[in-house]
């Protein structure tokens, strides 16, 4: 690479890297912008996955729940009517760091919490509060190890890592969009 007459009178020869002092220095400099590129992106692939609970799980649903008939909403549906008797046949178990459901303990890693008005619901979800038993907002919208698929259940989606509560500590679990009440036993 010819980087040209550094000024003096140099006549033909040219300013190479192992006499040119600028050459050296722009070498020095690629390299540590190319470090302090690349030592970020090497933390990042190497970041944990899944980091510790975002949010701890709100206290309304620590404890033992049972399925109810889910809520008729707009929309299709993802389950058919046997996965949907299976899951009426669930008891659901949340602790500070696990979900049970289909007899297996699920550690959670991450929650995820979002607070919700009606108008974020109607677009988000494509109902109203009233449609799945809430009165009104606020609704947290609450989903354990998200883009985790667990598969505690078998062939279902995970029953109990999607839920939406509203005040008065009203819990619907939404599995496949469909949406069911829990009923704390």
């Amino acid at each position: 690479m010819v980087w040209g007459n550094l000024g003096g009178n140099l006549g033909d020869r040219r300013c190479t890297p192992p006499v040119c002092p600028r050459i050296s220095y722009e070498r020095k400099m690629m390299k540590i912008l190319a470090n302090a590129i690349l030592v970020p992106l090497v933390l990042l692939m190497f970041a944990p996955a899944h980091p510790s609970p975002s949010e701890p799980i709100p206290s309304v649903l620590i404890g033992k729940w049972y399925v109810g008939t889910p809520y008729r909403t707009p929309g299709p549906v993802g389950i058919n009517a046997r996965q949907e008797k299976f899951i009426r046949k669930l008891h659901i178990s949340y602790s500070a760091g696990h979900l049970r459901v289909c007899g297996k303990d699920i550690p959670i890693q991450r929650v995820q919490i979002k607070h919700l008005t009606s108008d974020d619901l109607l677009q988000t979800y494509g109902f109203l509060p009233h449609v799945i038993g809430m009165d009104a907002a606020p609704i947290i919208d609450l989903i354990i190890n998200p883009s985790d698929g667990m598969n505690a259940c078998g062939e279902y989606q995970d029953p109990g890592v999607h839920v939406l509560i509203g005040q008065g500590g009203h819990v619907v679990m939404e599995v496949a969009n469909d949406y069911f009440p829990l009923k704390k036993q």
